[in-house]
């Protein structure tokens, strides 16, 4: 595996981006597992089942692209990112002692957050050792260049990130996974389980937050968005708190609606009594 992302990170961009945008079309002609999951979540989320082909092409150029951003010169990867809209925001929360948490989705090539911040500084985030243990130090390996601090998903990692918040670092995270445990909230217009790491980071540590997008404009480079959320998200209910970062990352999909990760099972786990809807080939059932 790993010789052939070596490979594939010394590849023009735009022969990447053809060879992804390949990769799309084959599954969205087969109508693989991913195609099928794609249509599924445009259907719960009220979005143009159209967009379905498109998406698989977007996460067909991410899949491509991300090896060059693992492994790629640095400097050359920096250039694919042309355009920084929010720029003051950063900088200033930047420059707070509160600390800042930056929410970065699965949107566009979330992967270039990290050649993306080396422009500013250094910054912490929660490591999740992959499924291919043979990848685990090469990807070890890529976060933590140019001084990153990547900590174990546990109680000692989550340690961590409070006090690296506490002592006025960054800290990202990507707040659309779904959790082990959390809190059903509105997402997309679903009540989507949603984990409650990043409002009890803001809680208990008093950081700022902002959220971060970086998107694919149509030269086929990268473009980044920041964006402040709405006071809510610093409510001491959690509820609310939740309500508000989810609104954030809406407002980041709105942008570029075919760049969100469509195939992930983001509505594998719903409330008792709704249908399960990842049952392809399956009888129908409910969550209990």
């Amino acid at each position: 595996m790993a010789p052939l992302l070596r490979v594939l990170a010394v590849l023009p961009r735009p022969l990447l981006q053809l060879l992804g945008s390949l990769a799309g079309l084959i599954n969205h002609g087969l109508n693989t597992q991913a195609a099928k999951v794609t249509q599924v979540n445009l259907r719960l989320c009220g979005q143009d089942p159209g967009l379905g082909r498109q998406s698989l092409i977007e996460t067909g150029k991410t899949l491509m692209e991300t090896p060059a951003v693992w492994l790629g010169d640095p400097n050359r990867i920096d250039r694919w990112i042309t355009r920084v809209e929010g720029e003051s925001l950063l900088r200033d929360a930047i420059d707070d002692e509160r600390g800042l948490l930056m929410l970065l989705p699965h949107l566009g090539n979330w992967e270039l957050f990290n050649v993306f911040y080396a422009r500013y500084g250094k910054m912490t985030a929660m490591y999740q050792p992959p499924r291919q243990a043979s990848l685990d130090q090469l990807l070890l390996d890529v976060r933590r260049r140019r001084g990153n601090e990547m900590v174990p998903a546990d109680r000692r990692g989550l340690t961590r990130l409070f006090k690296s918040l506490n002592e006025g670092a960054t800290v990202v995270i990507l707040p659309d996974q779904v959790p082990a445990s959390g809190t059903y909230v509105p997402f997309l217009g679903q009540q989507a389980l949603t984990d409650e790491l990043g409002a009890r980071l803001l809680q208990r540590t008093g950081a700022r937050a902002l959220g971060i997008f970086i998107l694919r404009n149509a030269e086929g480079l990268f473009e980044v968005v920041i964006k402040e959320p709405d006071p809510d998200i610093y409510s001491p209910d959690m509820h609310t708190a939740m309500t508000s970062m989810n609104q954030l990352l809406e407002s980041g999909i709105d942008l570029a609606p075919a760049q969100y990760q469509w195939e992930y099972k983001r509505f594998k786990a719903r409330p008792a009594g709704e249908e399960k809807v990842y049952r392809f080939n399956k009888p129908p059932g409910v969550h209990v």
